[in-house]
């Protein structure tokens, strides 16, 4: 077996040479894109859990006024409707 000294080379052919280049050069581009993904993501999920925790928040808030006085109004109403058909009859 042959040692390495100051006086030992080594002999690469040129194309060789650049399909290794171009070859790191793709494995670089494709870790990067990788991770840029895999950022956006990250971020996705985490836009996506603030939402889950919003909507589990307003579920558990009591009904805003509005709704329950559009609901006093329906009933109110629907009673009116009662009354008028129970006059009618008579």
């Amino acid at each position: 077996m042959n040692k390495l000294s100051e006086k030992s080379s080594l002999s690469i052919s040129l194309p060789m040479l650049i399909q290794a280049v171009v070859g790191i050069g793709a494995l670089v581009a494709m870790w990067t894109s990788t991770q840029a993904d895999l950022s956006a993501l990250q971020k996705d999920v985490g836009q996506l859990q603030d939402q889950v925790k919003n909507i589990f928040q307003m579920q558990s808030d009591p009904i805003p006024s509005d709704i329950k006085q559009d609901q006093q109004i329906f009933y109110l109403e629907s009673e009116l409707q009662r009354l008028r058909d129970k006059i009618k009859k008579n």
